[in-house]
């Protein structure tokens, strides 16, 4: 999926995906760059002990946040 981030709901300010490798582990959400804003989406925790999947759990969870971002109150499909 490579689908845009709309623009965030509360400011119309631009979105970017974010990740975070921790010692709690790697999470990947999306947010607004707009430092007075805050908003952001929960983060998504890919399972990167499996090294034959790792990748393609990233990647879900990048799509799974980018979902989650662009999903809006108004959609038909919620």
């Amino acid at each position: 999926m490579s689908e845009e981030l709309k623009p965030c709901p509360f400011c119309d300010g631009k979105a970017v995906i974010k990740a975070v490798n921790k010692n709690y582990g790697f999470t990947i959400w999306c947010q607004c760059k707009d430092e007075n804003c805050g908003a952001r989406t929960v983060g998504y925790c890919p399972d990167t002990n499996n090294e034959d999947n790792s990748l393609e759990s990233i990647e879900s969870c990048k799509n799974k946040a980018i979902e989650a971002w662009n999903r809006r109150a108004n959609n038909e499909t919620d």
